[in-house]
């Protein structure tokens, strides 16, 4: 795990207190992240030092389920500035969507990714981590989905019933815990940090939406990714412009670079001093999205064809095939979209 794998300060904050209130000593956890790193709410904490503090936490408070207990006491402003984003969204659906664009202010991890996956009338909201990309931490993982959860409840104001919860780590010696909180079957040693629902609840209206709202806290989310990222990154900026202008068939590198307020010829100058390339950086975007919108049942070729700016199905089909050496159809009936998922990736990370 490389010293640019960060997570904000926000959300290491929040960790600390809820270790607190269970019984750590602030000391003692402040010694795996150091006081500076957390100046301001803003600041970046190394990866590393966060799963060191979960796994501090847990031996401080002798409470191995901390996962559950942070997850109950998520704040919007837990997600830094993408927390208000989403509680602003009209539905539990539009929420979960956005995650994946404004995810890198509360971890900025290359091999992590959230996914939605939709089989018939069941839904799931995975945590997906590249195998022995990010040394696994049991207390993350849980605090991962017991914070959506919780999140999810108090942003639709209601009491979503969860089909069952999926976790990679072993089973702990006492699951009570765990049932009582989701309120669901909850399953160790499985393929992914998951949460399954009825698909139905994607539709839940949420209780603060606010269009107006919702769009100045966008804006606050893109400027607080330049802030924390700055001009250098320039491959992660071009990732975040294209996934707003595929759908409207307008990923093209003029198009990206006004975005961008650059000129064409010094957009792709940044790109190659990042070993990149505007081709590069929009396949593999394309190729991400495709293996999240394969496993979409509602979602036809010509759908996902256009929502990754694809002027012609056929143009699509020829790329799914490079891709993953199948056609969409094929692929779809191999039902490999998870396994995909979950393959390195080539050039640019999530």
């Amino acid at each position: 795990m490389t010293a640019s794998c960060t997570a904000s300060a926000a959300y290491v904050l929040a960790v600390i207190d809820v270790a607190v209130k269970a019984g750590a000593a602030r000391e003692r956890l402040l010694q795996h992240v150091g006081p500076t790193a957390l100046s301001s709410p803003q600041a970046r904490v190394p990866m590393a030092q966060l799963i060191a503090l979960f796994n501090a936490a847990v031996d401080l408070t002798g409470r191995p389920d901390l996962g559950l207990e942070f997850g109950r006491r998520v704040q919007p402003g837990t997600y830094s500035t993408l927390g208000y984003a989403l509680m602003t969204c009209d539905t539990l659906a539009d929420a979960i969507a956005l995650v994946p664009h404004y995810r890198r202010l509360v971890f900025d991890y290359g091999y992590s990714d959230t996914a939605l996956s939709i089989v018939g009338e069941q839904a799931e909201f995975a945590w997906l981590v590249l195998p022995g990309a990010l040394p696994y931490c049991v207390p993350l993982a849980e605090a991962m989905l017991a914070g959506w959860y919780s999140f999810g409840r108090w942003i639709s104001n209601a009491e979503p019933v969860l089909s069952a919860v999926h976790f990679a780590h072993a089973a702990p010696a006492d699951a009570s815990p765990y049932t009582a909180y989701f309120g669901c079957p909850v399953h160790f040693g499985q393929a992914r940090n998951a949460l399954l629902f009825p698909r139905s609840l994607l539709g839940t209206p949420l209780s603060q939406a606010d269009r107006s709202l919702h769009l100045a806290m966008r804006e606050q989310a893109r400027a607080a990714l330049d802030r924390a990222f700055g001009e250098a990154e320039i491959g992660q900026r071009v990732r975040q412009a294209l996934a707003r202008l595929l759908p409207k068939c307008e990923a093209t590198l003029e198009a990206v670079a006004a975005a961008l307020n650059l000129a064409p010829r010094t957009l792709q100058r940044r790109l190659r001093e990042e070993g990149l390339s505007f081709k590069l950086v929009l396949d593999e975007l394309r190729r991400e999205l495709a293996l999240v919108y394969l496993a979409d049942a509602s979602l036809s070729s010509l759908d996902i064809a256009l929502l990754l700016g694809f002027a012609e199905q056929s143009s699509f089909t020829r790329a799914c095939k490079e891709w993953t050496g199948s056609t969409p159809t094929e692929f779809r009936r191999r039902g490999d979209a998870g396994a995909e998922s979950h393959r390195p990736r080539n050039g640019v990370s999530a």
